[in-house]
């Protein structure tokens, strides 16, 4: 058994499938050289330096490149190739010298898939040994399905598997052209299962036709099943032109017989493809519709698509105001922070599921200011699309913190029910109306379910219907004093901070709660978060009554800023 990890070398290592191999192999540090086209290293060269030869090059010029290579193959070195036929390569590389290893590989997969779950096909030879144990131990070893059969075996398969299939699938297309009426004619009048076979045919379509030109004519077991192919055709045709309906039914149950159990998976799937399909399609049309306003400062961003509680909060804070929907929390400040809106709103904390972690952190980190606060009553229902029933909701779908405020509703009503959270509440209803699919049901707001024209299943299912969250209004920049707030310096007021350690120490953290105790500042909330370490162990968020220009709060901060590394004034509202 060879003990050193193999040098690999690939001929056609800048080609598609070539450059795959290279950087699986090197991202798992196994030395790898290539030739190719405009390369330092010739196909001769890397022949006699690697341990290793893969061969991948188109099927048609791979027997010339093997029979050039075998001569200046090292003894104790192993050839294999990438082609999909396996006889006439491994034949090849067998007539080389007796001292080098030969085996066949078939990756089942295009350049464009990763190789990690993807189907490799390995062909040994009776000169296969311990460089074909390496190659399979490692693929298997780095998530590849590797399948080993005799490369007549392989050659037999494929002429089904590969080259039948593509051949209907091309003939298809070709039937179609013939038919004079344009596909962009035809694509509105057909069913969605129907163009599942027109998009396969266009795939392979879209590809490198000597690829596939040279999979049909090199196999030698091909043309045995296309004229199967063809008489089976023929056959179904005599039976059309004959109108023989008992004929037809037969011909159809010995197919579907064939296909035994899978033809029923194969309905089930292809639903499931067919529903994936109408959803794409639905949202692309609906996007057409949709004009996509550039933020501005005329607007107050929020966090969206329509309908969502972030809106209500915009509307309770200012009705006439334009929004600018973000798809989350972090553009919204992002944009405030930019000065690319007027303002923002970001939910800060909810009733019944606490803080909003996010909208703290970025309250912290980023270069804007509280400027008021909201509170918004939240009454949650359960919608469905019109013509759903109780018993077709396999699923409850919306944004994390609505699931977490309607568990009990959720556990006595549908607690075998698969839960799934959203970014919004809103886009969950559009997850449901697009892909039209009634095993779904959300929790949205009232307002989001009558604008959509949807069924209200059950109203206020929230766990305490005084459920309300609070929404802050931000502002660009850092909180700075203004006549206005000095103005207001009430003990309605409220300021939010937060601050951090240079070192966590015992006692730290008490002596600033010691200072605004001895100043009798009134401390509402107190809620810490873990940080990186250059910033300590946690940032501290505090809310006290006050404002920071107050007589008895402005020397209390001063204190405070002289025993943190940072502090930061969050704002005044």
């Amino acid at each position: 058994m060879k003990n050193k990890t193999p040098v690999i070398g690939i001929i056609g290592g800048r080609g598609r499938m070539g450059r795959l191999f290279v950087e699986f192999f090197e991202e798992r540090n196994v030395e790898v050289l290539i030739s190719d086209l405009g390369t330092k290293f010739s196909n001769k060269d890397l022949a006699k330096s690697c341990d290793i030869v893969i061969v991948s090059v188109p099927i048609d010029k791979t027997k010339k490149v093997i029979e050039e290579v075998l001569p200046y193959l090292k003894k104790g070195s192993a050839v294999t190739d990438f082609t999909s036929v396996k006889e006439m390569p491994i034949n090849a590389m067998l007539n080389g010298k007796n001292g080098v290893e030969v085996f066949g590989m078939h990756p089942m997969f295009g350049n464009s898939n990763p190789i990690p779950g993807q189907t490799i096909l390995m062909c040994p030879t009776k000169r296969a040994g311990t460089y074909f144990e390496w190659m399979q131990k490692f693929l298997v070893t780095n998530g590849a399905v590797v399948k080993v059969m005799k490369a007549h075996e392989h050659d037999h398969l494929m002429a089904v598997a590969q080259d039948l299939i593509h051949f209907i699938e091309i003939t298809c297309a070709d039937g179609l052209r013939l038919s004079g009426i344009s596909i962009k004619n035809l694509l509105p009048y057909i069913s969605k299962a129907s163009e599942l076979k027109i998009m396969s045919s266009a795939r392979i379509l879209d590809q490198d036709a000597g690829l596939y030109g040279n999979m049909q004519m090199e196999n030698s077991y091909n043309l045995k099943f296309l004229n199967d192919y063809k008489k089976t055709v023929e056959n179904l045709i005599s039976i059309i032109q004959k109108k023989d309906l008992s004929a037809f039914k037969k011909y159809f149950a010995t197919t579907n017989k064939y296909l035994d159990k899978y033809a029923d998976e194969a309905y089930v799937e292809s639903s499931f493809l067919i529903d994936k399909l109408i959803e794409n399609r639905n949202k692309k049309s609906a996007q057409k519709f949709i004009k996509k306003e550039l933020p501005s400062k005329k607007h107050i961003a929020v966090l969206g698509p329509k309908y969502t509680f972030s809106e209500l909060a915009a509307d309770k804070f200012n009705k006439n105001a334009k929004k600018y929907y973000a798809k989350d929390i972090e553009e919204v400040v992002g944009l405030v922070e930019a000065g690319k809106v007027l303002q923002g709103i970001v939910p800060i904390e909810n009733k019944l599921d606490g803080t909003i972690r996010e909208t703290l952190d970025l309250l912290f980190s980023k270069k804007v200011h509280i400027s008021s606060i909201i509170n918004l009553p939240i009454n949650h229902c359960l919608v469905v699309l019109s013509h759903t029933k109780a018993e077709d909701v396999k699923y409850v779908i919306s944004h994390q913190q609505a699931l977490n405020q309607c568990k009990q509703y959720l556990k006595k009503h549908f607690s075998a029910i698969s839960q799934e959270a959203y970014s919004s509440t809103a886009a969950a209803i559009e997850k449901m109306i697009f892909s039209n699919d009634k095993t779904l049901a959300v929790i949205a707001s009232r307002e989001a379910a009558i604008a959509h024209d949807l069924k209200i299943f059950a109203d206020k299912i929230e766990d305490d219907h005084d459920n309300n969250t609070k929404f802050f209004v931000i502002e660009k920049g850092d909180y700075k004093a203004t006549k206005s707030v000095q103005k207001n310096s009430t003990k309605n007021a409220k300021t939010s901070i937060a601050f951090y350690f240079d070192k966590d120490s015992p006692g730290s953290l008490f002596t600033v709660f010691k200072d605004f105790a001895e100043a009798k500042i009134n401390l509402t909330k107190i809620e810490s978060r873990p940080t990186r370490k250059e910033f300590g162990d946690y940032i501290f968020y505090l809310d006290f009554e006050g404002t920071p220009e107050s007589p008895k709060v402005k020397p209390t901060l001063k204190k405070i800023t002289q025993k943190v590394s940072r502090l930061k004034i969050l704002g005044v509202y």
